[in-house]
């Protein structure tokens, strides 16, 4: 995934991973929706680098996806845009996770995504 956002959007992504599970549903759920927000970051942000950070621990995996760009607020974003709406919040809550967007214009974005431990 990180490679192909790199290649495709010329932005470098700053991926560090704490630990390890097997892939499952969940986990799968977790890496396509910090995907769709690296790819958000990519389209949006305006920077040249875009962090994340995956931890894997026993009650919970979490994802955090950072820029340090435009920022945006989250509370005005048309409802007929599906990318937070459907593949970042719809996707985890099916897969019993959560996710949380922190963001304001001028300030960047940290998305935090999490699901239940392996």
């Amino acid at each position: 995934m990180v490679a192909e956002v790199e290649d495709d959007h010329a932005v470098r992504v700053e991926l560090v991973v704490v630990g390890d599970a097997a892939l499952d549903d969940r986990l799968t759920a977790l890496a396509l929706a910090g995907r769709e927000a690296v790819l958000n970051a990519a389209h949006h942000a305006g920077v040249d680098t875009v962090d994340v950070y995956l931890e894997v621990e026993p009650d919970q995996v979490a994802l955090f996806v950072r820029d340090r760009g435009k920022g945006f607020d989250p509370n005005g974003v048309d409802p007929d845009r599906r990318g937070l709406a459907e593949s970042i919040h719809g996707r985890l809550g099916r897969a019993g996770g959560r996710a949380e967007v922190r963001s304001s214009v001028g300030e960047g974005t940290e998305v935090e995504l999490t699901v239940p431990g392996p």
